[in-house]
């Protein structure tokens, strides 16, 4: 099970691990259900994990605006064990992990008591 919490501005964030060669390197990631993606990484992240080139895809945007977007592939560290991610980077300073992520898992946010829990859902 993941734990993680809710921030100020009532964003619910859990961490996960970055790899490049034998190193593991966590980050705060705010989970976006919007985002129906894997893994969007902030640029200043990018030297944190191994990537290849995957494709092109388009996205839109919470504005309308339809973008199209280098989709990469690299590996992290989710719920205690590694996985290859499609993932495109983004100029923001968050991170945000998608809908795509959490498709095998159950996500509970607990706004008043600030906490978030990831845990992998029973057949």
């Amino acid at each position: 099970m993941i734990q993680g919490y809710v921030t100020e501005a009532l964003d619910p964030v859990i961490e996960i691990g970055l790899q490049r060669g034998e190193a593991t390197e966590s980050i705060p990631t705010i989970v976006d259900t919007g985002f129906s993606g894997h893994l969007c990484l902030s640029n200043q992240h990018e030297d944190k994990i191994e990537m290849v080139f995957h494709h092109v895809e388009r996205y839109e945007l919470a504005n309308g605006e339809v973008v199209v977007m280098d989709v990469f592939r690299g590996t992290i560290m989710f719920d205690e064990r590694e996985q290859e991610v499609n993932l495109i980077l983004t100029a923001s300073e968050d991170t945000l992990i998608g809908a795509a992520l959490l498709r095998d898992h159950l996500l509970t946010v607990n706004y008043p008591k600030r906490t978030v829990q990831v845990e992998q859902a029973r057949p």
